[in-house]
């Protein structure tokens, strides 16, 4: 179930727009699977080109974007039928739905 799971939220991920490009890696953990950003190759650019920039610091945490890309990635998996519960740690643990 665990790789039919992986497929499925990847697929669900691609037809709402995330992509490969997306810093999104969704992998295996039992019975659910992981969605995980990891924005680096996305920020990194912007970052170097504003080193000089004071705000660039606070403007790194991107906690604003990283809260806006949990509520939607939540309404992205709930519209699918999948469970999505937030972690701390800032990753989504996804399951499927309950039969029975």
């Amino acid at each position: 179930m665990s790789s039919e799971l992986v497929r499925q939220v990847q697929a669900v991920l691609a037809d709402a727009g995330f992509g490969p490009d997306s810093g999104l890696t969704a992998q295996s953990d039992g019975a659910a699977v992981i969605v995980a950003w990891h924005p680096d190759r996305l920020i990194r650019p912007t970052i170097a080109a504003h080193a000089t920039d004071p705000e660039v610091h606070a403007a790194a945490a991107i906690t604003g974007i990283r809260t806006a890309l949990e509520t939607a990635l939540t309404s992205v998996f709930l519209s699918a039928g999948l469970v999505p519960l937030p972690q701390p740690d800032g990753f989504i643990r996804v399951t499927a739905t309950p039969t029975g």
